[in-house]
This record gives C-alpha cells, sequence and structure tokens, in this order.
C-alpha cells in the first residue's frame, strides 16, 4: 500500500521551485545570516542571565553573611556597654569601701608605732587620712606622714595605692598653680595704690608670686614625671632628670626626647610654661634660676 520514495521527489522539486519563484535565493541567505546573528545573541544574553543569577546568589550569601557579623557585633557591644557599667559600679563599691577603711583609722591609737623611715612616735594617735599621707598626734606634737613610709600595715589598712597618691598630689599641685597665676592677674590688673617712697613694693610682690608659681609648676611637672616612671619603668630606665631644675632635663629636650614614650608631650607643654614664667622672674630679678 506505501508509495516509493521516488514517487515524492516530483513533489519536492515542484515545492522547490514554487519557493525559488517567490524568494530570492539572496534574500534567503540574508535572513538566514540574521536569524543566526538573533541566535547568538540569544545564547549570550542567556549566559550573561546565568551569570548575574550565580553573582546575585553570591551577594545574597555575602549578605547573609553581613547580618551575622552585624548581630554578632551589636551583641559584643552590648556585652561591652554591660561590662563597662560593671566596672564602673565595682569601681564605686570600691572607692566607698576605701573611704570606709580609712574614716575609721581615724582615732587609732599606738602606745609606739614605728616608721619605714626610722621614726619612733610614742603615744601615737591618727587624726586624718587621705590617699597621699597620714596625719599623727604623738607625745612630741602633731607630723604629717606620707604612707610610703609609714608601715606595710597602716598601707595596706588604707588602700594605699602610690599611682593614685601622685594624681591627688599632681591635683593639688595644679590647683595651687591656678590659683596663684588667678592671683597674679589680679594683682597686675589691679595694681595696688601706694606712696612714691614704696614704688618698688609691687615689683618686689611680683617677683615674690612668680617665685611661687615657679616652685608650683616645677613641682607639678617632678609629680607628672614620677608617675610617667612608674607607667614606663623599663623606657625611662636610667634617665638623667634634674628634680630642682626639671624644665633643663635632657629627656625634655626636643632632640633627646624624641622616644615613644606616651606623656612625653605634656611634659614637654608643662616645661614651657616654666621656661614662660623664668623669663618673666628674670625680666623682674635677673639673678633668677
Amino acid at each position: 500500500m506505501s508509495r516509493h520514495p521516488t514517487r515524492s521527489l516530483p513533489v519536492t522539486a515542484a515545492v522547490l521551485l514554487l519557493m525559488g519563484g517567490c524568494v530570492k535565493k539572496s534574500e534567503y541567505d540574508a535572513l538566514q545570516i540574521e536569524n543566526q546573528t538573533l541566535q547568538t545573541r540569544v545564547d549570550e544574553t542567556n549566559h550573561l542571565l546565568v551569570q548575574s543569577q550565580a553573582d546575585l546568589s553570591a551577594l545574597q550569601v555575602q549578605m547573609q553573611q553581613f547580618v551575622v557579623v552585624q548581630t554578632q557585633l551589636q551583641k559584643t557591644q552590648l556585652e561591652l556597654t554591660q561590662s563597662q557599667d560593671q566596672l564602673k559600679a565595682l569601681k564605686s563599691q570600691f572607692d566607698q569601701f576605701r573611704t570606709q577603711r580609712r574614716s575609721a583609722m581615724v582615732g587609732r591609737k599606738f602606745p609606739v608605732l614605728n616608721l619605714d623611715d626610722g621614726k619612733v612616735l610614742r603615744d601615737a594617735e591618727i587624726t586624718a587620712v587621705s590617699a597621699e599621707d597620714v596625719s599623727i598626734r604623738h607625745a612630741d606634737g602633731l607630723v604629717k606622714v606620707a604612707f610610703a613610709k609609714t608601715t606595710p600595715d597602716l598601707r595596706w589598712e588604707a588602700c594605699y595605692d602610690p599611682l593614685e597618691a601622685l594624681e591627688k598630689s599632681r591635683e593639688k599641685t595644679l590647683l595651687k598653680t591656678r590659683e596663684t597665676e588667678s592671683r597674679l592677674v589680679r594683682e597686675q590688673a589691679s595694681p595696688p595704690q601706694s606712696p612714691a617712697p614704696s614704688t618698688a613694693m609691687p615689683a618686689l610682690n611680683a617677683v615674690e608670686i612668680l617665685r611661687t608659681q615657679l616652685a608650683s609648676q616645677r613641682q607639678a611637672l617632678n609629680t607628672d614625671y614620677q608617675a610617667l616612671a612608674a607607667k614606663n619603668p623599663a623606657a625611662l630606665r636610667g634617665v638623667e632628670w634634674n628634680a630642682s631644675q626639671p624644665e633643663a632635663s635632657p629627656l625634655l629636650n626636643t632632640l633627646s626626647g624624641s622616644r615613644a614614650v606616651l606623656g612625653i608631650s605634656r611634659l614637654q607643654a608643662q616645661r614651657t610654661a616654666i621656661l614662660a614664667t623664668l623669663q618673666q622672674l628674670r625680666e623682674l630679678d635677673p639673678a633668677a634660676r
């Protein structure tokens, strides 16, 4: 019943003849080229789409990781804040405990009190306690002793801390320096009215004020240096320091003081202030040192 394949050849030939009569071969070739070009663009677009989807997936993974890191950071910041609050509360409790300990020492009596510096106080009674020293009334009078020179038991009872003592001493010295500077400014702004024969008195008064200010500034500089040396013992070991004229110490010189020790710049600023005061003093008293 099936037809022989060779009988379909005339039909195929007829179709080709019809197509050849409707479309030119050049136009057909152009359409084929355009079709191939479009197919290439479609393939490239599909490739770009696949690549973009891969990039999007990678970005989504990174975003998830970022969210995890951000959450962890927020948790860590919260823990840090809580730790800081706990530390602040503990410090407040310790300060209160230390104050109570020192207050409880007042009124304590000793038949004989042997100090670390070799002094012996008889019928001794503690009258006042601070971070730096203790006031003691004894058979021969009243004395104020630095805690470093008292006894291990007294230092333990008072929760003595050398750094705290240095800081308190520095604060007191700076306060005295500011008070002296303020008094000097007031006296210079409003010179006292005096008769002609005593015109030299204001100058003499200014000299004494400047000398007091210079001594306070030098004491403050020595105190800050001691605190810095306590914090940096290795870096400042063997450093030459002139306690009587600290502003002349080689450490504060711009060349020899170039070592990387945190706090040197503060000492150098104090040195500059001392030199300014010393220059004012020498204008009134050339022999001043």
